[in-house]
């Protein structure tokens, strides 16, 4: 009897010497209770609610959401969610399309916190656009703007193939 070893090698994660790289400037965008709608980036136009920081590619979610805070003083309750997006031009059409690389919730771990940019598939000139979610209150619903959105860990997961064309 034949014996089989499968080996798959993992993708090792690129470290950046931050001391030798230069940062990069990401452009943030922040809306409350939902994403700003992909059109709004269209035409050198972009959604007044946006935040400028250098950081590297190797910049995590969880550093994004603690940069956020400092900025927005609504976000810092605990159980608030951030939903992140990256907001790309497409390459075949020029239009400009939102996928989803992660959520994080205020003050629990969870799988997305240690993503970076770059693992999730961030390029230069992209940007980032995250909605803030309040916390949930003890019946299941949002407690902020009248919204009953239910909490991400209730909401299908979406998965998505490569997402440039």
């Amino acid at each position: 009897m034949a014996h089989v070893i499968s080996q798959v090698a993992a993708p090792v994660p690129q470290t950046i010497d931050r001391e030798k790289v230069c940062p990069l400037l990401l452009r943030i965008f922040v809306k409350s209770n939902g994403h700003n709608h992909p059109a709004e980036f269209s035409r050198g136009t972009t959604p007044s609610n946006e935040i400028q920081i250098y950081t590297w590619k190797d910049c995590t979610l969880k550093e994004l959401v603690t940069l956020i805070k400092d900025v927005n003083t609504d976000s810092r309750k605990k159980g608030t969610e951030f939903d992140f997006n990256i907001v790309f031009a497409s390459r075949s059409s020029g239009k400009y399309q939102a996928r989803s690389i992660g959520v994080l919730q205020n003050g629990s771990r969870g799988v997305d916190d240690a993503k970076t940019l770059q693992e999730a598939g961030f390029e230069v000139g992209d940007f980032i656009d995250v909605a803030i979610f309040p916390p949930v209150d003890r019946a299941g619903y949002r407690n902020g703007g009248g919204i009953n959105r239910r909490s991400s860990f209730e909401r299908p997961q979406r998965r998505f193939k490569s997402f440039r064309d």
